[in-house]
Parts: C-alpha cells; sequence; structure tokens
C-alpha cells in the first residue's frame, strides 16, 4: 500500500476545511422575519408565521438572528443593506427611510455611530461624526441653496464652536449652543462690515465692536442686535460720539473733533 506524504495530509486537510467554510457560508444564508410582540422584537424563520408589516432580513444568519452580511426591508420602504452583528447592524452599512433620507456609515449595537453621511431629499447633506443616528461632534452639512456649516454638534444642533458661510459670501465664525449663535463671535460681511464680539440668541448683545464698509465703527455695549448701553462711535471723517445709547438711540453723547475738542453734547436725547 502506498503510503500519503506529509505535503499530501497538509493539502487533503485544506482542501476538507476549505469545503467546510463554503458549506458553512450556504448554510448561514437565509430569511427571518422580525415581529414586534409582548413589548420585544422576535426573529422568525419560518415564512409561514411572518405578517405582512413584519420586516424582512436577507442574509447571513448564526444561532437565528442576522450576522455578517444581510439587507433588511420594511413594507413602508424602509431598507438597510449593510454588516449585522448579534441580530443588530453592526459595522458599516446603509439606511434609507421611509422618505428617502439615507445614512451610509458606520453603525454599532443597532445605531448609526461613529462616522457616516447623512443625506436629504432636498439636496441638504451632512458628513461627520454620528452618535445613536444623531448630528454629535464634528461635521460639515452642507444646504440645497449652497450655505455650509462646519463646526461641532452636539444631540443634532450646532453646539460648541463652528463657522456658518453663505452662498453670498457673509459669514460667522465662533460659538453655538443649542442651534443658535451665542457666545463669542464673528460675523463679517464681502463688502467689508464687521462685527466681533458677544451675542445672545444669534443676536448681538453684550460687548462688540461694528466696523461699516465705510470704516465707520462703534466700540460699546449691544442689547437685542441695536445700540444700547456705554459706547463710542467714530465717524468716518474722525468725529467720535462718546457717551451711552439707548435702543440704538444716541442719549447722553458727547461729541469730539478729530482734534480731540468737545463739539457738543446730547443729554437724555436732546441735543444742547
Amino acid at each position: 500500500m502506498k503510503k500519503i506524504s506529509l505535503h499530501g495530509v497538509k493539502l487533503l486537510n485544506l482542501e476538507l476545511k476549505h469545503n467546510e467554510i463554503l458549506l458553512n457560508m450556504i448554510k448561514t444564508q437565509g430569511a427571518l422575519y422580525l415581529r414586534f410582540e409582548n413589548e420585544e422584537l422576535r426573529w422568525l424563520e419560518s415564512e409561514e408565521e411572518h405578517k405582512t408589516e413584519d420586516g424582512k432580513y436577507v442574509g447571513q444568519i448564526e444561532n437565528g438572528e442576522p450576522c455578517g452580511h444581510g439587507t433588511f426591508t420594511y413594507p413602508n420602504g424602509e431598507k438597510y443593506v449593510g454588516e449585522w452583528k448579534n441580530g443588530k447592524r453592526h459595522g458599516d452599512g446603509k439606511y434609507t427611510d421611509s422618505d428617502g433620507r439615507k445614512y451610509e456609515g458606520e453603525w454599532s449595537d443597532g445605531a448609526g455611530d461613529g462616522h457616516g453621511r447623512i443625506t436629504w431629499t432636498n439636496g441638504n447633506k451632512y458628513e461627520g461624526d454620528v452618535k445613536n443616528g444623531e448630528m454629535v461632534g464634528q461635521g460639515t452639512f452642507h444646504w440645497f441653496d449652497g450655505d455650509k456649516y462646519t463646526g461641532e454638534y452636539k444631540d443634532g444642533q450646532r453646539h460648541g464652536r463652528g463657522t456658518y458661510t453663505h452662498l453670498d459670501g457673509r459669514k460667522y465664525e465662533g460659538q453655538w449652543k443649542n442651534g443658535k449663535i451665542n457666545g463669542q463671535g464673528t460675523y463679517s460681511y464681502p463688502d467689508g462690515r464687521k462685527y466681533e464680539g458677544q451675542w445672545k440668541n444669534a443676536k448681538l448683545s453684550g460687548q462688540g465692536v461694528y466696523i461699516g464698509f465705510c470704516r465707520e465703527k462703534y466700540e460699546g455695549k449691544w442689547k437685542d442686535g441695536i445700540y444700547h448701553g456705554k459706547g463710542e462711535y467714530t465717524f468716518s471723517d474722525g468725529i467720535k460720539w462718546i457717551g451711552e445709547w439707548r435702543e440704538d438711540k444716541p442719549w447722553n453723547i458727547t461729541e469730539y473733533s478729530k482734534d480731540g475738542k468737545v463739539n457738543g453734547k446730547m443729554v437724555n436725547g436732546l441735543q444742547r
């Protein structure tokens, strides 16, 4: 009887292992149906048991649950194509909801988590960090009309530091809170106008400096987007108003020439 060489045994073992892997792959391909029953989600293997409202999964299966790569669809049009682990979306995948919004990126324990891209049917799109399916962390949002925001997010809203650029060239750079401009920031215009200072609920509030396109300048207090409180206004010809404003009106003001001489005064809103 001819002896089998050691090399031949190794080749035989490799071939058997390869065949075993192929058989396992074939065995783990199949369909499952997801149903919410008794306040919990259940995966059903029998097609006869499933209802029309059940979601359907087609792909790799392990221990009666999706595991590996597969496609999940709901009758309302929701669809997920990607990786699964222990019956949950996990890894890289693409999700489309019933109204056409799409998320493509990383998933963890059933939710979008990591880096990803979100697109809307109107043309808006976001790319950046995602947690539990929401924009969280650092990211960039493009609006269909050409506006753009790059910066920090929290709970799906602009929050932290970020830059918002309008299509026409206007730009805000600074702090945000709960989706609105709040804190310290700079708003600039293409024609040279600029405000640098404090904001509250997207309005100029607190201490700030405004420079007009003719190089006129106001430095002082603001409230709800208008001059209010102590300030100094310098006209383009060098004349200065120094004093107090109330609700955008000069109230108690001393006017100085560009040489520093007093030209006149305003007391309680009346010129003296």
